[in-house]
């Protein structure tokens, strides 16, 4: 939901926007201008983003990966010992709890998950600025077109805390004790030894699935600097009015801040993190507006601009957040110059 003061920011740069053309117009004196300069302030709608996440899947080797390899579990270990794992067995092994002692075996779980995603939109206008020049090629007695050069930025922000939907997965592992009375848990072997002996690859591997939710939070802040190049019209209608259109082509630069704050349920641990990245997004605009001459020189102008610039990703953790910005639809408002 827009907030009051997000809302009566909006207002006031408008409003700026719009009356700085009563203090700067120049008396008329011709009307043949070929150049045109423009400042607008923006405001960006439409802005979405897809979050997807956690996701793991970098399990431990299997069954016939390999005498001599680690293994990392969440409960335990079974790594590489002094002697190279000579015959197959190591005394560089450890485990946590009884339960893991299953008759002459012992159990060793790793966990993985599939991460889901959510979509989420911009709650409040993304606020800019926009700077533009246009120069007429020609004028005919309908109006004129030129080609425009111009270059906004733009402060992108989605915020998402609904709950998650992932597939957690759950790997395990039975190692052979041979024979060997295991120690109490918790045990924990070293690499020199020596010590209880394990069966150094496991014998058996089996894979579940369950469904889960992480809670928590995911935010995206970028800026948007975007570079638009195409030709312009302008037809002039009534009393000072004029419709203005134009479209063509359009870069973007986008740096981005991706941060999370992730809790998969009761008695487990929050996990964080963030990064940023720049990158480059290319694609396509096109705008229509209205202005209304105050005098020769100077004009106030209000219009809506849609621009496509394709999808922008950064991942960190195993998640990921995807900036949409294939729909971005700006309003604009501002003051234009011409000579």
């Amino acid at each position: 939901m827009q907030s009051p003061v997000s809302f009566l920011r909006l207002v006031g740069l408008g409003a700026v926007f719009a009356l700085v053309p009563f203090f700067v117009c120049a008396q008329d004196d011709t009307e043949t201008d070929w150049n045109h300069f423009g400042l607008n302030f923006r405001a960006g709608f439409n802005i979405r983003a897809v979050f997807t996440g956690p996701s793991s899947s970098a399990f431990p080797p299997g069954p016939g990966a390999g005498l001599a390899l680690n293994h990392q579990y969440n409960d335990g270990f079974v790594n590489v010992d002094s002697s190279g794992n000579q015959g197959g067995r190591t005394w560089n092994w450890g485990y946590q709890n009884a339960s893991q002692i299953s008759g002459g075996d012992v159990l060793m779980h790793a966990t993985g998950s599939e991460g889901g995603s959510e979509e989420h939109s911009s709650d409040d206008p993304n606020p800019g600025f926009d700077f533009n020049y246009v120069r007429d090629i020609g004028h005919y007695s309908w109006g004129q077109w030129g080609i425009k050069i111009a270059s906004g930025y733009t402060r992108l922000q989605v915020r998402d805390n609904d709950p998650m939907n992932v597939k957690l997965e759950t790997l395990t592992d039975t190692y052979a004790l041979n024979g060997v009375i295991p120690p109490q848990a918790p045990y924990t072997g070293s690499f020199s030894g020596p010590g209880p002996v394990l069966g150094s690859e496991p014998i058996s591997r089996s894979l579940g699935t369950t469904e889960g939710i992480v809670s928590g939070s995911h935010n995206l802040d970028a800026a948007l600097i975007d570079l638009r190049l195409g030709p312009s019209v302008n037809i002039p209608l009534f009393n000072r009015f004029s419709v203005q259109g134009g479209g063509g082509l359009a870069v973007g630069l986008v740096d981005s801040h991706f941060t999370f704050n992730e809790n998969s349920g009761p008695g487990s641990a929050s996990v964080s993190g963030g990064n940023n990245r720049t990158g480059f997004v290319a694609g396509a605009y096109a705008e229509a507006g209205f202005a209304y001459r105050i005098c020769h020189s100077t004009s106030i102008f209000t219009g809506a601009q849609f621009e496509y610039l394709g999808d922008f990703s950064q991942n960190v953790d195993g998640r990921t957040a995807q900036l949409k910005l294939g729909q971005n639809i700006f309003y604009e408002l501002g003051v234009q110059w011409q000579f």
